[in-house]
Protein backbone atom coordinates (compact mmCIF):
# COMPACT_ATOMS: atom_id res chain seq x y z
CA UNK A 1 0.00 0.00 0.00
CA UNK A 2 1.35 3.42 -0.93
CA UNK A 3 1.83 6.21 1.59
CA UNK A 4 1.92 9.95 0.93
CA UNK A 5 4.41 12.30 2.59
CA UNK A 6 3.32 15.91 2.15
CA UNK A 7 5.50 18.97 1.64
CA UNK A 8 9.06 17.80 2.28
CA UNK A 9 12.33 19.36 1.10
CA UNK A 10 14.78 17.06 -0.65
CA UNK A 11 18.00 17.06 1.38
CA UNK A 12 20.49 15.35 -0.91
CA UNK A 13 21.07 13.36 -4.08
CA UNK A 14 22.86 10.03 -4.49
CA UNK A 15 25.16 8.54 -7.12
CA UNK A 16 22.12 7.26 -9.07
CA UNK A 17 20.75 10.81 -9.33
CA UNK A 18 17.91 9.99 -6.95
CA UNK A 19 17.00 12.65 -4.42
CA UNK A 20 16.61 11.68 -0.77
CA UNK A 21 15.28 12.86 2.54
CA UNK A 22 15.60 11.30 6.00
CA UNK A 23 12.27 10.78 7.76
CA UNK A 24 11.70 8.91 11.01
CA UNK A 25 15.00 7.06 10.72
CA UNK A 26 14.43 5.95 7.13
CA UNK A 27 15.90 7.27 3.93
CA UNK A 28 13.26 7.99 1.30
CA UNK A 29 14.57 7.98 -2.28
CA UNK A 30 12.85 9.45 -5.33
CA UNK A 31 13.96 9.89 -8.96
CA UNK A 32 13.53 13.16 -10.82
CA UNK A 33 14.18 15.45 -7.85
CA UNK A 34 17.20 17.42 -6.61
CA UNK A 35 18.27 19.02 -3.30
CA UNK A 36 16.03 21.96 -2.44
CA UNK A 37 12.96 20.64 -4.26
CA UNK A 38 9.75 20.97 -2.21
CA UNK A 39 7.55 18.01 -3.03
CA UNK A 40 4.82 15.65 -1.96
CA UNK A 41 6.16 12.10 -2.07
CA UNK A 42 4.23 8.89 -2.61
CA UNK A 43 6.05 5.88 -1.17
CA UNK A 44 5.60 2.97 -3.58
CA UNK A 45 7.95 0.35 -2.09
CA UNK A 46 10.07 -0.34 0.97
CA UNK A 47 13.25 -2.31 1.49
CA UNK A 48 12.94 -5.41 3.63
CA UNK A 49 16.62 -5.32 4.54
CA UNK A 50 17.49 -1.64 4.99
CA UNK A 51 15.74 1.42 6.48
CA UNK A 52 14.92 2.67 3.02
CA UNK A 53 11.75 3.58 1.12
CA UNK A 54 11.27 4.23 -2.59
CA UNK A 55 8.97 6.99 -3.69
CA UNK A 56 7.87 9.15 -6.57
CA UNK A 57 7.25 12.88 -6.60
CA UNK A 58 3.46 13.06 -6.61
CA UNK A 59 3.48 16.87 -6.66
CA UNK A 60 6.20 19.51 -6.99
CA UNK A 61 5.71 22.78 -5.10
CA UNK A 62 9.10 24.36 -5.90
CA UNK A 63 12.33 23.38 -7.60
CA UNK A 64 15.86 23.60 -6.21
CA UNK A 65 18.73 25.37 -7.97
CA UNK A 66 20.18 22.10 -9.25
CA UNK A 67 17.12 21.20 -11.31
CA UNK A 68 16.67 21.71 -15.03
CA UNK A 69 13.89 20.54 -17.30
CA UNK A 70 15.14 17.61 -19.40
CA UNK A 71 15.58 18.42 -23.08
CA UNK A 72 14.08 15.05 -24.00
CA UNK A 73 10.31 14.68 -24.03
CA UNK A 74 10.62 11.04 -22.92
CA UNK A 75 13.04 11.52 -19.99
CA UNK A 76 11.51 9.86 -16.95
CA UNK A 77 10.05 10.55 -14.57
CA UNK A 78 9.93 14.30 -15.16
CA UNK A 79 8.65 14.35 -18.75
CA UNK A 80 8.17 10.73 -19.79
CA UNK A 81 8.89 7.17 -18.72
CA UNK A 82 12.23 6.32 -20.34
CA UNK A 83 14.93 5.60 -17.76
CA UNK A 84 17.97 5.76 -20.03
CA UNK A 85 19.13 9.18 -18.80
CA UNK A 86 18.55 9.32 -15.03
CA UNK A 87 20.62 12.50 -14.65
CA UNK A 88 19.02 14.63 -17.35
CA UNK A 89 17.01 16.61 -14.79
CA UNK A 90 20.20 17.63 -12.95
CA UNK A 91 22.12 20.75 -13.97
CA UNK A 92 25.52 19.97 -15.45
CA UNK A 93 27.69 21.34 -12.58
CA UNK A 94 25.81 19.32 -9.95
CA UNK A 95 25.75 16.25 -12.17
CA UNK A 96 29.52 16.44 -12.65
CA UNK A 97 30.06 16.91 -8.92
CA UNK A 98 28.02 13.81 -8.11
CA UNK A 99 30.13 11.73 -10.50
CA UNK A 100 33.37 13.21 -9.19
CA UNK A 101 32.34 12.44 -5.62
CA UNK A 102 32.21 8.76 -6.58
CA UNK A 103 35.84 8.95 -7.69
CA UNK A 104 36.85 10.79 -4.51
CA UNK A 105 35.19 8.06 -2.46
CA UNK A 106 37.14 5.45 -4.44
CA UNK A 107 40.45 7.14 -3.71
CA UNK A 108 39.90 7.34 0.03
CA UNK A 109 42.97 8.81 1.69
CA UNK A 110 45.31 8.14 -1.23
CA UNK A 111 47.48 11.11 -2.15
CA UNK A 112 46.97 10.83 -5.88
CA UNK A 113 46.87 13.15 -8.82
CA UNK A 114 43.66 12.59 -10.74
CA UNK A 115 41.68 14.54 -13.30
CA UNK A 116 38.07 14.85 -14.43
CA UNK A 117 37.25 15.01 -18.14
CA UNK A 118 33.92 16.23 -19.47
CA UNK A 119 32.61 14.71 -22.68
CA UNK A 120 32.90 17.06 -25.67
CA UNK A 121 29.22 16.51 -26.49
CA UNK A 122 26.60 16.00 -23.76
CA UNK A 123 24.00 14.96 -26.36
CA UNK A 124 24.00 13.09 -29.66
CA UNK A 125 27.09 11.03 -28.84
CA UNK A 126 25.87 7.44 -28.64
CA UNK A 127 26.61 5.31 -31.71
CA UNK A 128 24.33 2.38 -30.91
CA UNK A 129 20.87 1.89 -29.49
CA UNK A 130 18.85 -1.20 -28.65
CA UNK A 131 15.07 -0.97 -28.99
CA UNK A 132 12.37 -3.18 -27.51
CA UNK A 133 9.68 -3.95 -30.09
CA UNK A 134 6.07 -3.73 -28.98
CA UNK A 135 2.69 -2.57 -30.17
CA UNK A 136 0.72 0.32 -28.72
CA UNK A 137 -2.72 1.45 -29.85
CA UNK A 138 -2.33 -0.77 -32.90
CA UNK A 139 0.98 0.83 -33.91
CA UNK A 140 4.41 -0.80 -33.86
CA UNK A 141 6.68 0.96 -31.36
CA UNK A 142 10.44 0.79 -30.81
CA UNK A 143 11.17 1.84 -27.24
CA UNK A 144 12.91 0.87 -24.00
CA UNK A 145 11.84 -0.77 -20.77
CA UNK A 146 10.72 1.73 -18.16
CA UNK A 147 12.72 1.53 -14.88
CA UNK A 148 11.82 -1.45 -12.68
CA UNK A 149 9.16 -2.47 -15.19
CA UNK A 150 8.41 -4.57 -18.24
CA UNK A 151 6.37 -1.71 -19.69
CA UNK A 152 7.89 -0.20 -22.82
CA UNK A 153 8.50 3.54 -22.83
CA UNK A 154 8.57 5.59 -26.01
CA UNK A 155 11.97 7.03 -26.97
CA UNK A 156 11.48 8.60 -30.38
CA UNK A 157 13.86 11.47 -30.98
CA UNK A 158 16.23 10.25 -28.24
CA UNK A 159 18.61 13.09 -27.42
CA UNK A 160 21.73 11.09 -26.56
CA UNK A 161 21.96 8.92 -29.67
CA UNK A 162 23.35 10.13 -32.95
CA UNK A 163 20.51 11.75 -34.90
CA UNK A 164 20.83 9.22 -37.70
CA UNK A 165 19.82 6.44 -35.29
CA UNK A 166 16.60 8.26 -34.38
CA UNK A 167 15.81 8.68 -38.06
CA UNK A 168 16.37 4.99 -38.78
CA UNK A 169 14.27 4.12 -35.72
CA UNK A 170 11.36 6.27 -36.89
CA UNK A 171 11.44 4.93 -40.45
CA UNK A 172 11.73 1.34 -39.22
CA UNK A 173 8.64 1.78 -37.06
CA UNK A 174 6.64 2.96 -40.05
CA UNK A 175 7.93 0.37 -42.53
CA UNK A 176 7.71 -2.64 -40.22
CA UNK A 177 4.33 -1.50 -38.93
CA UNK A 178 3.01 -1.31 -42.49
CA UNK A 179 4.12 -4.89 -43.06
CA UNK A 180 2.29 -6.09 -39.96
CA UNK A 181 5.44 -7.58 -38.45
CA UNK A 182 4.56 -9.49 -35.25
CA UNK A 183 6.20 -8.22 -32.08
CA UNK A 184 7.63 -9.45 -28.78
CA UNK A 185 5.74 -12.50 -27.51
CA UNK A 186 3.57 -12.93 -30.59
CA UNK A 187 4.19 -15.94 -32.82
CA UNK A 188 7.30 -15.37 -34.97
CA UNK A 189 7.73 -12.13 -33.03
CA UNK A 190 10.43 -9.52 -33.51
CA UNK A 191 11.81 -8.94 -29.99
CA UNK A 192 14.47 -6.26 -30.39
CA UNK A 193 16.15 -4.09 -32.97
CA UNK A 194 19.74 -2.94 -32.51
CA UNK A 195 20.94 -0.02 -34.61
CA UNK A 196 24.60 1.01 -34.84
CA UNK A 197 26.17 3.89 -36.78
CA UNK A 198 29.73 4.55 -37.91
CA UNK A 199 31.48 7.43 -39.62
CA UNK A 200 31.53 11.16 -39.07
CA UNK A 201 28.10 12.47 -37.98
CA UNK A 202 26.49 14.33 -40.84
CA UNK A 203 29.24 13.33 -43.28
CA UNK A 204 28.84 9.88 -44.73
CA UNK A 205 27.51 8.00 -41.72
CA UNK A 206 26.30 4.46 -42.36
CA UNK A 207 24.12 2.20 -40.25
CA UNK A 208 23.69 -1.52 -39.63
CA UNK A 209 20.37 -2.80 -38.28
CA UNK A 210 20.23 -6.07 -36.35
CA UNK A 211 16.92 -7.91 -35.92
CA UNK A 212 16.52 -10.12 -32.84
CA UNK A 213 13.81 -12.70 -33.50
CA UNK A 214 12.23 -15.72 -31.88
CA UNK A 215 12.26 -17.86 -35.02
CA UNK A 216 15.03 -17.85 -37.65
CA UNK A 217 12.66 -18.59 -40.53
CA UNK A 218 9.86 -16.13 -39.76
CA UNK A 219 7.83 -15.61 -42.92
CA UNK A 220 8.03 -11.80 -42.69
CA UNK A 221 11.85 -11.61 -42.62
CA UNK A 222 12.47 -11.18 -46.34
CA UNK A 223 9.99 -8.32 -46.72
CA UNK A 224 11.21 -6.64 -43.53
CA UNK A 225 14.82 -6.86 -44.65
CA UNK A 226 14.00 -5.25 -47.99
CA UNK A 227 12.06 -2.49 -46.24
CA UNK A 228 14.91 -1.65 -43.88
CA UNK A 229 17.55 -1.80 -46.60
CA UNK A 230 15.53 0.84 -48.45
CA UNK A 231 16.14 3.34 -45.62
CA UNK A 232 18.80 5.88 -46.52
CA UNK A 233 22.25 5.17 -44.98
CA UNK A 234 21.43 1.57 -43.99
CA UNK A 235 24.23 -0.57 -45.42
CA UNK A 236 23.33 -3.92 -43.89
CA UNK A 237 20.74 -5.97 -41.99
CA UNK A 238 21.75 -8.77 -39.63
CA UNK A 239 19.77 -11.42 -37.77
CA UNK A 240 20.22 -13.08 -34.40
CA UNK A 241 17.87 -15.61 -32.82
CA UNK A 242 16.78 -15.37 -29.19
CA UNK A 243 13.99 -17.73 -28.19
CA UNK A 244 14.95 -17.85 -24.51
CA UNK A 245 12.99 -16.48 -21.59
CA UNK A 246 15.53 -13.79 -20.76
CA UNK A 247 15.99 -10.03 -20.92
CA UNK A 248 19.37 -10.51 -22.59
CA UNK A 249 19.20 -9.22 -26.13
CA UNK A 250 21.74 -11.50 -27.80
CA UNK A 251 22.26 -15.13 -26.87
CA UNK A 252 23.62 -16.36 -30.19
CA UNK A 253 25.82 -15.25 -33.07
CA UNK A 254 24.50 -12.98 -35.81
CA UNK A 255 24.32 -13.63 -39.52
CA UNK A 256 23.96 -11.25 -42.44
CA UNK A 257 20.58 -11.03 -44.15
CA UNK A 258 21.46 -8.32 -46.66
CA UNK A 259 24.18 -5.84 -47.53
CA UNK A 260 27.42 -5.36 -45.61
CA UNK A 261 27.09 -5.73 -41.84
CA UNK A 262 30.68 -4.84 -41.00
CA UNK A 263 31.11 -1.23 -39.93
CA UNK A 264 34.43 0.63 -39.95
CA UNK A 265 34.90 3.22 -37.21
CA UNK A 266 38.00 5.17 -36.28
CA UNK A 267 38.87 4.99 -32.59
CA UNK A 268 41.89 7.11 -31.79
CA UNK A 269 44.52 6.39 -34.44
CA UNK A 270 43.08 3.06 -35.61
CA UNK A 271 40.20 2.09 -37.87
CA UNK A 272 38.33 -0.82 -36.32
CA UNK A 273 36.13 -3.30 -38.15
CA UNK A 274 33.02 -3.91 -36.04
CA UNK A 275 30.67 -6.81 -36.72
CA UNK A 276 27.10 -7.10 -35.36
CA UNK A 277 27.09 -8.05 -31.70
CA UNK A 278 30.70 -7.02 -31.15
CA UNK A 279 31.52 -4.76 -28.23
CA UNK A 280 32.74 -1.30 -29.18
CA UNK A 281 32.70 1.82 -27.01
CA UNK A 282 29.48 3.80 -27.42
CA UNK A 283 31.11 7.24 -27.31
CA UNK A 284 33.79 7.30 -29.99
CA UNK A 285 35.18 10.72 -29.05
CA UNK A 286 35.72 9.93 -25.38
CA UNK A 287 37.02 6.43 -26.07
CA UNK A 288 39.49 7.86 -28.59
CA UNK A 289 40.79 10.31 -26.01
CA UNK A 290 41.28 7.50 -23.51
CA UNK A 291 42.96 5.19 -26.03
CA UNK A 292 45.42 7.94 -26.94
CA UNK A 293 46.18 8.61 -23.28
CA UNK A 294 46.79 4.92 -22.58
CA UNK A 295 49.10 4.78 -25.60
CA UNK A 296 51.11 7.73 -24.31
CA UNK A 297 51.58 6.05 -20.92
CA UNK A 298 53.09 2.89 -22.46
CA UNK A 299 55.02 4.54 -25.29
CA UNK A 300 58.35 3.25 -23.97
CA UNK A 301 57.27 -0.39 -23.94
CA UNK A 302 58.23 -2.72 -26.79
CA UNK A 303 56.23 -5.76 -25.68
CA UNK A 304 52.66 -5.10 -24.52
CA UNK A 305 50.00 -7.52 -23.37
CA UNK A 306 46.40 -6.49 -24.02
CA UNK A 307 44.17 -8.54 -21.70
CA UNK A 308 40.41 -8.47 -22.30
CA UNK A 309 41.45 -7.09 -25.69
CA UNK A 310 38.05 -7.30 -27.40
CA UNK A 311 38.42 -6.28 -31.04
CA UNK A 312 41.82 -4.73 -30.31
CA UNK A 313 41.20 -1.00 -29.99
CA UNK A 314 43.19 -0.27 -26.83
CA UNK A 315 46.29 -2.30 -27.69
CA UNK A 316 46.44 -1.34 -31.35
CA UNK A 317 46.40 2.35 -30.45
CA UNK A 318 49.43 1.69 -28.24
CA UNK A 319 51.37 0.18 -31.14
CA UNK A 320 50.26 1.82 -34.38
CA UNK A 321 52.89 4.03 -35.98
CA UNK A 322 55.65 2.78 -33.66
CA UNK A 323 58.52 0.55 -34.74
CA UNK A 324 59.40 -2.73 -33.06
CA UNK A 325 56.33 -2.78 -30.83
CA UNK A 326 54.61 -6.12 -30.46
CA UNK A 327 51.20 -6.82 -29.01
CA UNK A 328 49.80 -9.97 -27.46
CA UNK A 329 46.05 -9.90 -26.98
CA UNK A 330 43.85 -12.29 -25.00
CA UNK A 331 40.06 -12.44 -24.97
CA UNK A 332 37.48 -15.17 -24.28
CA UNK A 333 35.19 -14.36 -27.23
CA UNK A 334 36.39 -16.07 -30.40
CA UNK A 335 34.61 -13.69 -32.79
CA UNK A 336 36.30 -10.73 -31.08
CA UNK A 337 39.71 -12.36 -31.57
CA UNK A 338 38.97 -12.80 -35.28
CA UNK A 339 38.11 -9.10 -35.51
CA UNK A 340 41.24 -8.13 -33.55
CA UNK A 341 43.43 -10.06 -35.99
CA UNK A 342 41.76 -8.33 -38.91
CA UNK A 343 42.14 -4.92 -37.27
CA UNK A 344 45.82 -5.53 -36.53
CA UNK A 345 46.45 -6.45 -40.15
CA UNK A 346 44.60 -3.35 -41.34
CA UNK A 347 46.69 -1.19 -38.99
CA UNK A 348 49.99 -2.83 -39.88
CA UNK A 349 50.68 -3.81 -36.27
CA UNK A 350 52.72 -6.84 -35.22
CA UNK A 351 50.14 -8.54 -33.01
CA UNK A 352 49.26 -12.05 -31.90
CA UNK A 353 45.84 -12.86 -30.49
CA UNK A 354 44.52 -15.93 -28.74
CA UNK A 355 41.22 -17.04 -27.28
CA UNK A 356 41.97 -17.28 -23.56
CA UNK A 357 39.60 -17.74 -20.65
CA UNK A 358 40.94 -15.03 -18.35
CA UNK A 359 38.68 -16.31 -15.59
CA UNK A 360 40.36 -19.71 -15.57
CA UNK A 361 42.98 -20.62 -12.97
CA UNK A 362 45.35 -21.59 -15.79
CA UNK A 363 44.82 -18.45 -17.91
CA UNK A 364 48.60 -17.99 -18.02
CA UNK A 365 48.89 -21.18 -20.11
CA UNK A 366 47.18 -19.39 -22.99
CA UNK A 367 49.75 -16.59 -23.01
CA UNK A 368 53.24 -16.64 -24.56
CA UNK A 369 55.63 -18.71 -22.44
CA UNK A 370 58.90 -18.34 -24.30
CA UNK A 371 60.92 -15.64 -25.99
CA UNK A 372 60.57 -11.92 -25.45
CA UNK A 373 56.76 -12.00 -25.81
CA UNK A 374 56.62 -13.96 -22.56
CA UNK A 375 57.95 -10.95 -20.64
CA UNK A 376 55.68 -7.95 -21.25
CA UNK A 377 56.96 -4.52 -20.30
CA UNK A 378 53.42 -3.17 -19.93
CA UNK A 379 50.00 -4.75 -19.56
CA UNK A 380 46.73 -3.19 -20.69
CA UNK A 381 43.53 -4.21 -18.91
CA UNK A 382 40.00 -3.47 -20.11
CA UNK A 383 37.70 -5.93 -18.32
CA UNK A 384 33.89 -6.03 -18.33
CA UNK A 385 31.87 -4.31 -15.63
CA UNK A 386 32.58 -6.99 -13.02
CA UNK A 387 36.29 -6.19 -13.22
CA UNK A 388 39.29 -8.50 -13.22
CA UNK A 389 38.66 -12.16 -12.59
CA UNK A 390 39.90 -13.61 -9.32
CA UNK A 391 42.43 -15.72 -11.23
CA UNK A 392 43.82 -12.73 -13.10
CA UNK A 393 44.05 -10.68 -9.91
CA UNK A 394 46.07 -13.49 -8.37
CA UNK A 395 48.34 -13.64 -11.42
CA UNK A 396 48.95 -9.91 -11.42
CA UNK A 397 49.71 -10.16 -7.71
CA UNK A 398 52.96 -11.89 -8.71
CA UNK A 399 54.27 -9.07 -10.89
CA UNK A 400 57.92 -10.09 -10.94
CA UNK A 401 56.98 -13.43 -12.48
CA UNK A 402 55.33 -11.56 -15.35
CA UNK A 403 58.03 -8.98 -15.90
CA UNK A 404 55.76 -5.99 -16.44
CA UNK A 405 56.53 -2.77 -14.60
CA UNK A 406 53.39 -0.92 -15.63
CA UNK A 407 49.67 -1.65 -15.79
CA UNK A 408 47.12 0.55 -17.55
CA UNK A 409 43.59 -0.29 -16.44
CA UNK A 410 40.50 1.01 -18.27
CA UNK A 411 37.36 0.42 -16.23
CA UNK A 412 33.65 0.95 -16.76
CA UNK A 413 32.77 0.40 -13.10
CA UNK A 414 34.05 2.43 -10.16
CA UNK A 415 33.29 -0.27 -7.58
CA UNK A 416 35.11 -3.13 -9.30
CA UNK A 417 38.05 -0.82 -10.07
CA UNK A 418 38.27 0.08 -6.38
CA UNK A 419 38.26 -3.60 -5.38
CA UNK A 420 40.93 -4.49 -7.93
CA UNK A 421 43.06 -1.49 -7.00
CA UNK A 422 43.14 -2.59 -3.38
CA UNK A 423 44.31 -6.08 -4.36
CA UNK A 424 46.94 -4.77 -6.78
CA UNK A 425 48.32 -2.31 -4.26
CA UNK A 426 48.66 -5.04 -1.64
CA UNK A 427 50.76 -6.95 -4.18
CA UNK A 428 53.20 -4.11 -4.79
CA UNK A 429 51.53 -2.10 -7.53
CA UNK A 430 50.88 1.58 -6.93
CA UNK A 431 48.16 3.64 -8.59
CA UNK A 432 50.10 6.74 -9.67
CA UNK A 433 47.69 8.47 -12.02
CA UNK A 434 43.96 8.35 -12.64
CA UNK A 435 41.61 9.93 -15.15
CA UNK A 436 37.83 9.90 -14.80
CA UNK A 437 35.78 10.48 -17.95
CA UNK A 438 32.11 11.32 -18.44
CA UNK A 439 31.82 8.60 -21.07
CA UNK A 440 28.00 8.55 -21.25
CA UNK A 441 26.65 11.99 -20.30
CA UNK A 442 23.24 12.13 -18.59
CA UNK A 443 23.89 8.71 -17.02
CA UNK A 444 25.60 7.42 -13.87
CA UNK A 445 28.46 5.98 -15.89
CA UNK A 446 32.05 7.00 -15.11
CA UNK A 447 34.90 5.52 -17.18
CA UNK A 448 38.24 5.30 -15.41
CA UNK A 449 41.77 5.07 -16.79
CA UNK A 450 44.43 4.26 -14.22
CA UNK A 451 48.20 3.89 -14.47
CA UNK A 452 49.90 1.53 -12.02
CA UNK A 453 53.62 1.21 -11.47
CA UNK A 454 55.54 -1.50 -9.67
CA UNK A 455 57.02 -0.27 -6.41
Amino acid sequence: MSKTIDDVVIAGIDANFEGWVELEGRRVLAPGVVPGDRVDLEVVASSQHHPRDFARAARVHARGEGFELPVCAHAGPVRGRCGGCPGMHVRAPLRAQILQDRVTELLGDRQLRWSWHEAPRPLGYRNRSNFVVTRRAGRLLLGSYAPRSQDVAAMSGCQVVRPILSRVQAESEVRLGALGVPVSDEAQGLRYISVRAAGQPGAGEVVVVELVVREPDADWLEAATEAIMAIEAVQGVALTVNDRDTNAIRVDASRTLAGDCRLIERYGEVELAIDPGAFAQLNVEVASTMYRQAASWVQGAQVIWDLYCGIGGLGLNAAVGRENVRIFGAESVASAIESARLNAARAGVDARYRVVDLGSADWRAGCPDEGTMARPEAILLNPPRKGLSRALREGLSKPRALGAKMLVYMSCDVSSFARDTEVLEQAGWRLVELQAHDMLPQTTHVELLGRFELT
